[in-house]
C-alpha cells in the first residue's frame, strides 16, 4: 500500500508550496497539514474530519481525493467513530465556515472592483495625446515589459495518463462482491504482499514497479491503476495478471 503522507508532501513540495501557504489558501491549520503528511491522524478531532481535510488537501494539490480518502477507510475499516452531522460547523479548527465564506466574498468582490478600475485608469490613459496627458508606455504606468515564459518541454518521464503521485500505484477495491486475491512483488514466485479476502466496500493499494496478481473473482472488483480506473474484468474464475507500466496484462 502506498503512504498518504509521503505522497501528499511530496505532492507539495513538487508544487513550491510552504506550510503558510497551504494553510491561507485551504483554510486548514499548518498543525493538521502536518498532521495528514505524518499521517498522525489522532491530532485530528474525528474521522470525519480527518477524511474532510484529507478530500480538500488532495483536490487542492491536483491529486485523486477518492484514492486518498479510500485508503485512508481501508486502513481504519472496523474503528468505528462517531461521526457529526455538520463536520464542519461551530468552533472547529477550520474557524466557522459562514465567516470564511463572507469574509472570501468580500475579498472576490474587492478583487474584482480593484480590476475594473485599474482597467478604467489604463484605458483613460492610453487615450491621451501629447498635450500633457500621461504616458501610455508601461514604464510610465510602473509595469514592467513582460518577458516571454520559457518553453517548457515535457520530459519522457512524464506520462500524462499518470495522476501526480501515483506512480507505480496498483488499487483493488471490491465494488461488487467479496474476492480472494494474493499480490506478489515481480512474479509468482516473488515477496507476497498480500494474501486475502478483499471485502465488498473496502480496498487495498500497493506499489511496486512489476506486481503479479491473483484474483479468485476478478469481476467483483474495481481495479485503479495510477489513479486510474481500469477496464472492468468480466470474468468470475479466477486469474492471473501482471501489472508493468500503469499497464495489467493477463497471464495464462
Amino acid at each position: 500500500m502506498f503512504e498518504i503522507g509521503n505522497t501528499l508532501r511530496e505532492a507539495r513540495v513538487r508544487r513550491s508550496l510552504t506550510l503558510q501557504q497551504v494553510e491561507e489558501d485551504t483554510k486548514i491549520r499548518v498543525k493538521y497539514v502536518q498532521a495528514m503528511e505524518n499521517e498522525d491522524f489522532d491530532v485530528m478531532p474525528g474521522a470525519t474530519y480527518v477524511k474532510g481535510f484529507l478530500r480538500g488537501y488532495s483536490t487542492y494539490l491536483g491529486l485523486d481525493p477518492e484514492v486518498i480518502v479510500d485508503e485512508y477507510r481501508s486502513r481504519s475499516s472496523g474503528v468505528r467513530i462517531a461521526e457529526q452531522q455538520e463536520p464542519f460547523g461551530g468552533s472547529s479548527a477550520l474557524g466557522s465556515p459562514r465567516s470564511h465564506r463572507g469574509r472570501n466574498t468580500i475579498v472576490f468582490v474587492a478583487v474584482i472592483c480593484l480590476l475594473v478600475l485599474t482597467v478604467i485608469v489604463v484605458l483613460g490613459w492610453n487615450t491621451g495625446g501629447d498635450d500633457g496627458q500621461p504616458s501610455t508606455k508601461p514604464g510610465a504606468l510602473g509595469i514592467g515589459s513582460p518577458s516571454p515564459k520559457p518553453s517548457v518541454t515535457p520530459t519522457p518521464a512524464a506520462s500524462a495518463s499518470i495522476k501526480p503521485g501515483f506512480e507505480n500505484v496498483l488499487r483493488i477495491v471490491g465494488e461488487k462482491g467479496d474476492c480472494w486475491v494474493q499480490v506478489r512483488r515481480d512474479d509468482a514466485t516473488g515477496i507476497i504482499l498480500f494474501s486475502g479476502t478483499i471485502k465488498q466496500g473496502s480496498g487495498r493499494s500497493f506499489k511496486g514497479t512489476v506486481l503479479w496478481v491473483r484474483m479468485g473473482n476478478p469481476s467483483s472488483v474495481k481495479v485503479i491503476l495510477e489513479g486510474r480506473t481500469a477496464k472492468s474484468i468480466d470474468s468470475v474464475n479466477p486469474l492471473d495478471f501482471v501489472v508493468r507500466n500503469g499497464k495489467m496484462k493477463r497471464q495464462g
